[in-house]
């Protein structure tokens, strides 16, 4: 089966499981730390998938990330890990965990953005490009912040599959191609 659609329906049922539990929105912040943590520790997934290590060690892995949120979101993420593993699906939990994320922006109608730009700007200025996204609850705007000095100035604005590239490094290499110039960088 397609692990995307398996993933998906994973992130599903745990959306709903955790909604009824009423953990919906600490575990949408538990699943953003999540595919971080797998974005930034290598070996995080090859751990978790290791049969070799028994079951408790490996959720307690996880489980161990995320101190100081309530006990009933834990063990909903906990009950989570129990079902991957008894069903052999470890590789799909950090599909799942985009998923999930994608899924609970979806139903709470929160709109991700990423504005990257050469400085670092400022809240009303982020205020403004979030007021921007969604005139009628800016507050419903997940605004990333990232910075890229590779632009040169201007900026990028990624909202979902649009992208909005005014960066000056790509104003030049239109100007180098529309006058047939060979761009080297």
């Amino acid at each position: 089966m397609n692990t995307g659609l398996l993933a998906s329906r994973y992130a599903a049922a745990l959306l709903l499981y955790a909604s009824n539990r009423g953990a919906d929105k600490d575990l949408y912040y538990m699943m953003s730390r999540m595919s971080v943590f797998f974005s930034e520790i290598p070996d995080l997934e090859i751990t978790f998938c290791d049969r070799i290590i028994p079951p408790q060690k490996r959720k307690m892995l996880f489980l161990e990330m995320f101190p100081g949120y309530p006990l009933l979101s834990v063990g909903v993420l906990s009950d989570f890990l129990d079902l991957l593993m008894r069903q052999k699906r470890e590789t799909l939990l950090r599909s799942v965990s985009l998923q999930y994320v994608d899924k609970y922006r979806i139903k709470q109608g929160i709109t991700h953005a990423v504005l990257t730009t050469v400085v670092p700007i400022d809240d009303s200025t982020a205020d403004r490009v979030r007021k921007a996204l969604n005139p009628a609850d800016p507050l419903k705007v997940e605004l990333e912040l990232k910075q890229d000095a590779s632009l040169r100035g201007g900026f990028l604005l990624q909202v979902g599959m649009n992208v909005w590239d005014v960066s000056l490094v790509t104003r030049i290499r239109e100007v180098k191609k529309a006058f047939g110039l060979k761009d080297n960088n």
